[in-house]
């Protein structure tokens, strides 16, 4: 019997085991709520609308960091296909950097770009890059550089309706 006893302790031990790692995995889940994550993070919540065509729009998310005023600034990127690399929009891509909150607590922030649309037959890619930083007076104290990632929609915040990677113009 003791054979047939260890090897329900064992098994016992592996369902608690398993179970462990579900529940981890379920915790660790991207939820409306992984909007509130500690670090900054950047989003397309605009993307060519019937609206507002060839508008990107991009979100932004500053937590607080030692009381320090938080500032951004955002640029436009487009993916270059024959270098197979993402570049700077060099005109009208760039929004400068804004002070969003002199400190205390998280921030949301933002801008919409607008480009002509590609010729028909064509498509732009574009993604956010967005230079983060926190300031007490002039000086930086800290800084963080992010590109754009999906992941952020929330039912709640109608400005993240929609949130992705890129945009994607195409005519």
């Amino acid at each position: 019997m003791t054979g047939v006893s260890s090897i329900a302790s064992a098994r016992r031990r592996g369902a608690t085991l398993l179970a462990l790692a579900l529940a981890a995995l379920i915790t660790a889940a991207p939820t409306a709520g992984a909007q509130f994550r500690p670090s900054p993070w950047a989003t397309i919540n605009a993307c060519d609308p019937p609206t507002a065509p060839g508008s990107v729009g991009v979100r932004v998310a500053v937590p607080n960091r030692g009381d320090a005023a938080q500032w951004m600034r955002i640029r436009v990127q487009f993916f270059d296909g024959t270098r197979g690399a993402w570049r700077v929009v060099r005109s009208g891509g760039d929004g400068g950097f804004t002070k969003l909150s002199d400190g205390g607590g998280r921030v949301f922030g933002g801008t919409t770009f607008t480009f002509a649309p590609p010729a028909a037959g064509h498509r732009l890619k574009l993604r956010g890059l967005v230079d983060v930083e926190w300031r007490r007076g002039r000086r930086v104290i800290s800084r963080s550089q992010i590109t754009t990632h999906g992941g952020h929609a929330s039912a709640g915040d109608p400005l993240l309706a929609l949130s992705a990677p890129t945009c994607e113009i195409s005519r």
